[in-house]
């Protein structure tokens, strides 16, 4: 059995016993309480979060329980379907590969209205499954995952700004909203994503690499259940420290793409505006959809 296929037969933690109504929506909280509950207490979704809360242009913040961020939507527990309705989602924006998406749709109720809308962005090391023989080499190490993961970031730029704009657009209909977008392990694809959008709104540079980081506080202890399973399963024939850096980010993955936009375009003024279609009628568009007075906590 290869480790992919190890990984997709790992058991699904417990997680969340609550039924859905119980489970709390951090838009439904006192104010204070959201921050420590963006990441959404799912069965089944290890980095489903709101992106609620952050300080953004004029001293605003971005609005909770309107634009989450996610990994897969797929293998959902029936409570997980139904809290999934609880958020009222309108939309899920899909960032994976036709294949990606073949192999795990969505799991939705029979009778939800959510539109999915598929944006595929088919970056080989963001396709967690396209990796597998890289982590059958006896010679790969973490640095060259590592690596090969920086490279993707470029490419998302090179190749995908296409994509990423297409999304953007997309943002400024408020019958979008609530939306969810995702991929596979919510980090790479969808990582770039959520820092783009934030960066739009006006999120400071450190406060976007905060979020973007968050992925390794809020998945560490399941990427620690993939080693240890692989291990078991593979009698240690798998390096995992390439494993660690496969399900992991760093500052250098995300900073590669900004440097591929400052190359291309300048700086990131430019890219929103060049690459992105983003003039100032659609920044204020967006923030108009997205932003509101910051609150006390």
């Amino acid at each position: 059995m290869n480790p992919i296929d190890i990984i997709k037969s790992l058991p699904a933690p417990k997680g969340n016993a609550n039924r859905a109504e119980l489970r709390p929506i951090p838009a439904e909280l006192a104010h204070h309480e959201r921050a420590e509950l963006r990441k959404l207490p799912f069965d089944n979704m290890h980095n489903f979060r709101d992106l609620g809360g952050f300080n953004g242009f004029k001293g605003q913040s971005v609005k909770w329980g309107m634009i989450y961020r996610a990994d897969k939507i797929s293998g959902l527990s029936e409570q997980d379907q139904h809290y999934l309705e609880r958020l009222q989602i309108k939309k899920i924006i899909d960032f994976r590969s036709d294949e990606e998406r073949s192999n795990s749709p969505h799991s939705l109720l029979p009778n939800s209205r959510i539109v999915i809308e598929a944006l595929p962005v088919t970056v080989e090391a963001a396709q967690i499954e396209k990796v597998t023989a890289r982590l059958q080499q006896e010679n790969v190490t973490a640095e060259d995952m590592a690596l090969f993961l920086i490279e993707a970031n470029r490419e998302m730029i090179e190749r995908f700004t296409p994509i990423y704009k297409q999304w953007l657009h997309g943002l400024l209909e408020d019958c979008s909203y609530p939306l969810v977008f995702h991929c596979t392990a919510g980090k790479d694809r969808t990582g770039l994503a959520a820092a783009l959008l934030l960066r739009v709104l006006g999120v400071a540079p450190d406060h976007v690499m905060q979020d973007y980081l968050a992925t390794n506080t809020y998945t560490g202890t399941r990427v620690e259940q993939i080693v240890h399973h692989i291990n078991e399963m593979t009698m240690h024939q798998v390096n995992e420290d390439v494993i660690r850096m496969l399900f992991k980010v760093q500052s250098r993955f995300l900073n590669e793409a900004y440097k591929s936009i400052d190359e291309h375009y300048g700086d990131f003024a430019n890219y929103v505006d060049i690459g992105l279609g983003f003039g100032d009628a659609e920044c204020e568009r967006l923030r108009q959809l997205l932003l509101e007075p910051a609150r006390g906590n």
